[in-house]
This record gives structure tokens, sequence and C-alpha cells, in this order.
């Protein structure tokens, strides 16, 4: 019961940024227009939703003897706890507008909308660490990536680009998320901007190299080279050096490809 009573707010948001999708994603298959209106909607649910949560939990008092309250840094979690979030929501709402099915529409909506309840309940709980980020949120947060790549690539393969502005686009959106995940670890330096420059380039080659195969291959190709990277990333992140630590995503990764190249 106590755990009801914990995430109500965060499920009462969720329903309501549910029925503005779904409203979207079927004006977007009729000549009504407000499919705007409910995109706006949505996105400033969830901006609401993490201004009320960062004003009601991220701060604590530093003792149970002293009404001195220590709160987390806006300058540090603005990225990760506003903007990614409205990133993940937006490239959702584009591909709603770019695909033709309903029914897929419904299924995207509905895995979106877990992620994001499973993103408010950790985000809610991380509060309660000041300086740093516990690691199943680090983890939700990577799954936001991978989810919002997959999405924005699928656009822009839709929108026919020339392949030179394909591959500045697709290394733009890479660089993004990319440094997202060096904010969250707190790696940030000139070091780490030009490994997320090469690693974005990398991405984007990558996924050019399938540019003449059809619409589903490309996203497809493109987002399990963004998930190698980020795997690395992360192992490295954790402080592991041994080359076996490393050998798992790169297996992954080539058994992914062989299923996707074969379907």
């Amino acid at each position: 019961m106590k755990q009801r009573v914990e995430i109500k707010n965060e499920l009462l948001y969720l329903f309501l940024i549910l029925l503005v999708t779904v409203y979207f994603a079927y004006t977007t298959h009729t000549p009504n227009q407000t499919y705007i209106l409910s995109g706006v909607v949505g996105i400033l649910l969830i901006l609401t939703w993490f201004i009320r949560a960062f004003t009601l939990y991220s701060g604590r008092k530093i003792s149970q003897y002293s009404e001195v309250i220590q709160r987390i840094s806006l300058k540090e979690r603005f990225f990760t706890n506003f903007v990614l979030p409205v990133l993940f929501y937006v490239s959702l709402l584009f591909f709603i507008y770019y695909n033709t099915s309903f029914l897929m529409d419904m299924v995207l909506i509905l895995i979106s909308l877990l992620l994001l309840l499973i993103l408010f309940i950790n985000v809610k709980s991380s509060f309660k660490k000041v300086y740093s980020i516990e690691v199943q949120t680090r983890a939700v947060f990577d799954f936001i990536c991978i989810a919002s790549f997959y999405m924005i690539l699928s656009v822009l393969i839709r929108l026919s680009f020339s392949i030179w502005l394909s591959v500045l686009l697709i290394t733009l959106f890479s660089l993004i998320f990319f440094w997202s995940d060096i904010k969250i670890h707190r790696k940030e330096s000139l070091s780490a901007l030009t490994i997320s420059l090469i690693s974005s380039l990398f991405v984007a080659m990558t996924s050019c190299i399938f540019f003449n195969t059809n619409i589903f291959v490309v996203p497809a190709i493109g987002t399990l080279a963004f998930y190698l990277i980020l795997s690395l990333w992360n192992i490295r992140f954790m402080g592991k050096i041994k080359l076996v630590d490393y050998i798992p995503p790169f297996i992954y990764s080539v058994l992914a490809l062989i299923l996707i190249l074969n379907i």
C-alpha cells in the first residue's frame, strides 16, 4: 500500500500524458490539426512533473538536528532531468507523426510511457542522493537515450535527406545523447568531448553504410552501433579494465547484426 501512495502522482501524470499522446496519434491520421496542441500539452505535463518533483524532493536537512536544507544543483541535473526526457517525448511524437500504423503507435506509446514511469520513480528516488545518481537511474537514462536515438534515426530516414546531411544530423543527435551519458557519470572534460565526437562519427558512418537498404534496417544498425559504444563506456565507467569484461557487448552486437541483416 505504501508503494501505491508513493507513485500515485506519477500514475496520474502518466495517465494524462497517455490521453494527450493517444489523441496526438489519432489526429495525425485525420485532417484535424490539433495534434500540435496535444503534443505541446504532453511536453508541458512532463516538465511539470519534473519541476514539481525537483521542488518537493531535491532538498534534505543536513541532519535531524538542523533546519538547514541541502539542495541538489539544478544546473547539474538540468539536462538529464529536464532536457533528456523532453527529447525522448518529442522523438516519440515525431515517430508517431511519420508512422502510418495506428496499432504500432499504440504499442510504442505504451512502451514509452512505461519507460517514463520507471524514469519518474527512479529520478524521484535519486533525489535522495545529493551528490550522485543511482546506478539503476543511470540504466533508465541509457534506455531512454537508446530509444530516443532509434526513433529519431527512423524519422531521419523517412525524410529522405541527402547522405551528407544525414551524416551531419546523425552525428549531432548521437553527440547529444553520448554527452548526456557523460554528464550522468560526471565525466565532463575536453577529452570526453573528443571521444564523444569520434563515437558519434562512428555511429553516423555505420548507419550510412546501409543507406541503400530499407528504412527498417538503417535505424536498427545505427542504434546497434550506438548501443555498442554506450555499453563499452558504461563498462569503463564502472572501473572495469579487463579485456574479458568488454567482450559481451561485441558478442551481442554481432548476433544482433546477423539477425537484422537476415530479416
